[in-house]
């Protein structure tokens, strides 16, 4: 029985696809003892090697290989596993190996078993993992993931997009933006054939990239030679289209105004960073050209960004302050009230224009807690201001668009007003006319309901805007702030015009930008309510405002 298993041992041996060999050891010398079907297909090495030494059979670079492997078993005595991945001295990648020592009744070795798994099937589909993880699907170029991980710090980055490729996929389709996706491609890589990396990081935008520059007049001239990829048409759905592309320059070491790409090393994502800027620049510039960034240029976008994410904790972080600037009545002969003023402090940089964040503020709707912010904090030092000009005093707050037309307002600014003990007549609020157009009807709602609680209304900066006669028959307001503008110039014959308009119609006017004796004393003498300005006093914190004031 056993020695019917031990001839049918081969055979089982040989369906095995896992290749195995079978060395005699005598002492520290190997000769061939068993070789399966598998180990002769990879090797060429068969059953007539029986008896052999690997120099007998095989060329010595590999028989010097093979036997070092398997002495290392009889010398260490025990189980050894070689790594796949190896190129042998034939040229071919090894296998998995596992070498292990079969000892005999007295302690000695008597055989090495191998066996070889073969990994040519895994290698191709590693191959192939390995290809389409650092490859885009549909151009065939090295992809974002390439680009980050094994680049590394290039010289040069050219970032761009397809103008208006939107159009593309949304007028003829998909297929037909993949297929000018797939000439861009082609056309790039005819035209930076060597010493360029082509890339596509995703959807329209590519980007070539240069391990080497030679300052900006270099990256110019390669940027003019991308711009000129697009001077042929592109065939859409039949149809000749001229397509133009708008390019971002990125150079190693231009951050510091050298331009010569001999700088500290910016990394990929620094140089990235810096294109996209570019980019943007270029496409705000009008498209179809470049723009190569420069550290010391200043870009807008960039600054709103940093100001937003700022912005964002600037109130939990105490960098908002009010200051306020008293409006003085020339017919009371006192201050009636002052205007509370957004100012932010920002650690390292000092106080931000409000022109600078206020347009960031709105855009991101950050405005709605700021400007709820304002209300409460001027709420607070109203209570302080009164017992310096009166219970009468007022104080006026700016209100934004944004806040105007948000769901709530008129409930939540009276909780606020509630909370802090205010009555909503001693609160003045100001918004612009370009404001009030933007929706007239709803604008015109929510002033109402403002109004009917006790808030009074002022239209700030009239005169600037193209309806502000229009504004005043629709909009319940009960103040008008002529526009600085009129009284730097101070047209007597206009702003009287103006006065007696707003007398017709039962407004107070409050002549804003006084900064002037001359100024002053002919809008006292024409009989204007109320003046704000440097002549009166400039925006300054609560603590510091005159406690009493007679101008003249």
């Amino acid at each position: 029985m056993f020695s019917q298993l031990y001839s049918f041992i081969p055979q089982m041996l040989d369906k095995i696809e896992d290749s195995i060999y079978v060395m005699k050891a005598d002492d520290l010398t190997l000769t061939y003892y068993y070789v399966n079907r598998a180990a002769s297909q990879i090797s060429g090495i068969t059953m007539g090697a029986f008896g052999k030494t690997f120099f007998d059979v095989n060329p010595p670079a590999m028989a010097d290989y093979l036997h070092k492997k398997y002495t290392r078993v009889l010398i260490e005595r025990k189980t050894i596993r070689y790594e796949h991945g190896i190129t042998l001295p034939n040229g071919v990648t090894s296998g998995e190996s596992i070498l292990t020592p079969i000892f005999g009744e007295n302690g000695r070795i008597e055989f090495v078993f191998s066996v070889t798994r073969d990994i040519t099937e895994r290698k191709a589909q590693e191959n192939m993992l390995h290809y389409y993880a650092y490859h885009d699907d549909l151009t065939g170029l090295h992809n974002r993931r390439y680009l980050l991980e094994k680049v590394g710090s290039p010289a040069a980055v050219f970032l761009f997009d397809l103008d208006f490729f939107k159009n593309i996929n949304d007028t003829f389709g998909h297929a037909a933006g993949d297929s000018v996706l797939m000439e861009v491609a082609l056309r790039l890589q005819a035209r930076f054939d060597s010493g360029f990396m082509i890339v596509r990081l995703g959807g329209d935008e590519f980007i070539v990239a240069s391990m080497d520059t030679d300052g900006v007049s270099w990256a110019a001239n390669v940027a003019e030679a991308m711009l000129k990829v697009f001077q042929l048409p592109f065939e859409v759905n039949g149809r000749q289209m001229k397509l133009s592309c708008s390019i971002g320059v990125a150079l190693r070491g231009n951050g510091n105004g050298n331009g010569n790409g001999n700088g500290n090393g910016e990394d990929i994502q620094t140089l990235l960073k810096q294109a996209d800027i570019a980019l943007y620049r270029a496409k705000g510039a009008g498209r179809k050209r470049y723009h190569v960034y420069e550290d010391s240029s200043t870009y807008e976008h960039v600054e709103k960004f940093v100001h937003e994410i700022a912005l964002s904790n600037a109130i939990a972080n105490g960098e908002l302050e009010l200051q306020y600037q008293l409006i003085y009545s020339p017919l009371l002969q006192k201050v009636t009230a002052a205007e509370a003023l957004l100012r932010w402090n920002r650690p390292q940089l000092g106080v931000v224009a409000p022109n600078e964040f206020i347009p960031v503020a709105e855009e991101t709707g950050l405005i709605i807690p700021i400007g709820y912010w304002v209300i409460r904090k001027a709420c607070q030092d109203w209570h302080r201001l009164k017992t310096m000009y009166g219970p009468h005093f007022k104080i006026s707050v700016n209100i934004s668009r944004v806040q105007l037309c948000e769901d709530g307002f008129v409930d939540q600014i009276i909780r606020i007003l509630e909370s802090e003990q205010l009555s909503p007549h001693a609160m003045e609020l100001e918004i612009t006319e370009s404001t009030a157009i933007q929706n007239v009807v709803m604008v015109q709602y929510t002033l109402n309901r403002l109004r009917e609680v006790g808030f009074s209304i002022a239209l700030d900066d009239f005169g600037t805007g193209y309806s502000s006669l229009s504004m005043l028959s629709v909009l319940p307001i009960d103040k008008l702030k002529i526009d600085r503008s009129f009284i730097q110039d101070m047209n007597a014959s206009l702003v009287q015009a103006m006065l007696d308009m707003a007398r017709a119609l039962h407004l107070q006017v409050i002549a804003e930008g006084v900064e002037e004796v001359h100024q002053f004393q002919l809008l006292k003498e024409l009989g204007c309510w109320g003046v704000q300005g440097y002549y009166i006093s400039r925006p300054t914190e609560f603590s510091k405002l005159p406690l009493e004031m007679v101008v003249e």
